[in-house]
């Protein structure tokens, strides 16, 4: 099975800009950007995030926080004419944006969240992070005493999940989703759409990681459709491109440039 390093080193092999090193880094955060987007767009977001995304890591090449500044940034730039699943005038925008629990501890950071007076639409992004699988954990404080404003459902899924290992972050999915409910308690009328969107290589299905994954989101997905609080939808990269593909706008014209960049074969 490939390992998240062989993919790395594709993604390397592919780059072929000379300011990368031979790790897939590049010496400063503005050399990983796509041409027009401004560091003065993200840099507050990121500096005030609990990652330390711009310490280093951002200038990796592979970068999952790049690759959704690089996405995201035009939305930023221009929030109220964009539009996404049929909701438009949005007039927050963030990245790095946490929806605290009400347990301690450091709430996790959603990669990217828009919102408007109808509904909040935050983005969990992922890179190669899904080629390697991880360990469901929960801290003993996910309990219904604790966490008194959740339905019984949640628990459940808790429960079925927690102490497994899979591809899909489920653990960090379901903390979001459950800060996401804690947030509309205080905006009942808003919507909430928790949108997962990830990368994949054209020819994913050569590789086992990629194609476990997939089958783990679609399992998670169907569970989380009995939920009554949130709208948990999924997307790749190359699915979200494809919705601005028809238009002529400031939208289309970026996300063609992100496409340049991240659609690869390896």
């Amino acid at each position: 099975m490939a390992t998240r390093k062989t993919f790395e080193k594709a993604i390397i092999a592919k780059c072929k800009n000379p300011n990368l090193n031979a790790n897939g880094y590049f010496s400063t955060n503005a050399e990983n950007l796509l041409e027009g987007i401004d560091v003065s767009l993200f840099e507050k977001d990121l500096t005030s995030g609990s990652g330390n995304e711009l310490q280093r890591k951002f200038n990796a090449i592979y970068s999952s926080a790049a690759l959704a500044v690089n996405n995201f940034s035009i939305v930023k730039k221009e929030p109220s004419t964009f539009h996404y699943l049929g909701y438009s005038n949005f007039d927050e925008c963030e990245f790095e944006r946490k929806f605290p629990t009400e347990l301690r501890g450091t709430a996790p950071n959603l990669d990217f969240t828009i919102e408007n007076n109808e509904v909040v639409i935050a983005f969990e992004a992922k890179y190669l992070e899904i080629t390697t699988k991880k360990k469901v954990k929960f801290a003993k404080s996910y309990n219904k005493e604790k966490l008194d404003y959740l339905d019984d459902f949640w628990f459940d899924i808790i429960d079925k999940y927690k102490d497994s290992r899979s591809y899909l972050d489920v653990a960090q999915l379901i903390k979001h989703a459950i800060g996401l409910i804690n947030y509309k308690r205080k905006y009942p009328t808003k919507k909430i759409i928790l949108t997962y969107i990830y990368w994949l290589p054209e020819n994913y299905k050569a590789f086992s990681n990629f194609v476990m994954h997939q089958n783990e989101l679609l399992a998670f997905e169907n569970d989380l459709k009995e939920n009554k609080d949130l709208k948990f939808i999924s997307t790749t990269y190359t699915e979200f491109w494809k919705t601005y593909e028809n238009e002529n706008s400031i939208f289309k014209a970026h996300f063609d440039k992100v496409k340049k960049r991240y659609k690869v074969e390896i």
